[in-house]
C-alpha cells in the first residue's frame, strides 16, 4: 500500500511519469515543434509550470507564432519571477542554447516591454504625418493600420534576431548574472514599470530639484545609457522607415513629394536637443527615485564593464533595427492601402 502511494504521489507530481509531458518532452527535444504543442498546452492547462510555458513559447517561436509566443514566455517568468531556461528539465533541453539565453535576457530585463514604449512614440507621429492627408478619415485609417503593425508579435522576433546577430556567449551569461541580482532585478522592475500621464505630469523638472549630488549622478546615469541619444535616433529612423516604405508603394500618386518626406525626417533629427534631453533626466529622476546613490552607482559600475556596455548597445541596436523593419514593413502597407483608396484619400 505504501509503494501504491509513493508511485500516485510521482505520477502527480514529477516530469518523468507525466505521459503528456513525456510526449511533448520528446518531440520537443527532437525539434518536432509542432507535435509537440498540443502535448504542451494539455499540459500546462493542467499543471501551470514555468518550465512548460516556457517551451510552449519557445515551440510556437520556432513555429513563426510570434504572439502567443510572447504570452507563453510571460507566463513563464510571471509564475516564477527568476525562471530562466536553464530551469528546463535536461532531457527535455532546448535546440538552441545560444538562442534561449537571448530570450532569458529580453525577459529578465523587460526589453520586450521596453520596446512598446518607443513604438508608442512612432504611432504618435502618425497624426503629424497625417497632416499632408486632406480627409480625417485617413488620418483614422492610418492610425489603426500602424497600430496592427507595431503589435509585441511583430517587435518581438526582431528583437531576437537582432540580439542573435551580436551574440556573446560569455557577455551573455555575465548579463543574466547581473539581471537575476537583487539590484538587477529592482532595476528592471522600475523600468518596465507602467506610469500613468499624473506621474508623468509630475516628474516634470524633477532633475533641477535634486541635490547637487543627486543631479550629477543622475546626469552620468543619462550619459551612460544615451537615453535623448536613442530616443532621437529610433524615431527619426523609424519615421524615415516609414515614409520611404509609402513613397516606394505610391510613387508618382504620393500625396508627399520627395522633399516633403526629407523635410519631415530633417524635423525628426531636428528635435529639440535640449528638452529632450531635460525629459530624458526628469525621467530618470523620476523612474529611479526609489534607488540610493549607490545603487545607482553600482549599476553605473556594471554598465561600464564589457559585459554591460555589450548589453546596452546590443538592447539599442536591437531597438532600432525592430522598429526600423516594422516601420518600413507599416509604411508599404499604408501606401499599399492608400493606393487602393482604402483609407479615404
Amino acid at each position: 500500500m505504501l509503494g501504491a502511494v509513493m508511485l500516485c504521489l510521482l505520477v502527480s507530481g514529477g516530469y518523468a511519469y507525466d505521459e503528456t509531458y513525456e510526449k511533448a518532452a520528446r518531440h520537443f527535444k527532437g525539434r518536432e515543434y509542432k507535435k509537440a504543442v498540443p502535448y504542451l498546452e494539455t499540459y500546462v492547462a493542467r499543471m501551470p509550470d514555468p518550465a512548460g510555458y516556457y517551451m510552449l513559447g519557445y515551440a510556437l517561436y520556432k513555429l513563426c507564432d510570434y504572439e502567443k509566443s510572447r504570452e507563453y514566455f510571460d507566463q513563464a517568468y510571471l509564475i516564477d519571477p527568476e525562471f530562466t531556461s536553464e530551469k528546463i528539465p535536461a532531457h527535455a533541453g532546448l535546440a538552441d542554447e545560444d538562442e534561449r539565453l537571448v530570450h532569458d535576457i529580453l525577459a529578465l530585463s523587460g526589453a520586450g516591454g521596453q520596446i512598446e514604449f518607443y513604438a508608442g512614440v512612432v504611432r504618435s507621429s502618425i497624426p503629424v504625418v497625417g497632416e499632408t492627408m486632406i480627409r480625417e478619415r485617413t488620418k483614422l485609417g492610418m492610425m489603426e493600420l500602424v497600430g496592427d503593425m507595431f503589435r509585441q508579435g511583430r517587435l518581438y522576433p526582431s528583437l531576437v534576431s537582432s540580439f542573435n546577430s551580436r551574440f556573446d556567449r560569455d557577455h551573455s551569461a555575465a548579463v543574466i548574472r547581473w539581471l537575476k541580482s537583487p539590484l538587477g532585478k529592482k532595476i528592471a522592475a522600475l523600468e518596465t514599470r507602467p506610469h500613468t500621464p499624473a506621474e508623468m505630469q509630475r516628474s516634470m523638472d524633477m532633475y533641477q530639484k535634486l541635490p547637487d549630488e543627486r543631479r550629477q549622478i543622475i546626469g552620468n546615469l543619462e550619459t551612460a545609457l544615451r537615453l535623448a541619444d536613442t530616443n532621437i535616433d529610433i524615431v527619426s529612423l523609424a519615421l524615415s522607415e516609414m515614409l520611404k516604405g509609402m513613397q516606394a508603394q505610391l510613387g508618382e500618386r504620393s500625396a508627399m513629394s520627395l522633399s516633403e518626406i526629407e523635410a519631415c525626417l530633417v524635423n525628426a533629427r531636428e528635435m529639440p536637443r535640449e528638452e529632450i534631453t531635460q525629459y530624458a533626466l526628469d525621467s530618470l529622476a523620476h523612474m529611479y527615485q526609489d534607488l540610493t546613490n549607490e545603487e545607482i552607482r553600482a549599476a553605473l559600475r556594471f554598465y561600464a564593464t564589457p559585459a554591460g556596455t555589450w548589453f546596452m548597445e546590443t538592447k539599442r541596436y536591437a531597438f532600432r533595427t525592430a522598429l526600423g523593419k516594422v516601420s518600413r514593413d507599416s509604411g508599404e502597407k499604408l501606401g499599399q492601402a492608400l493606393a487602393l483608396k482604402r483609407l479615404g484619400v
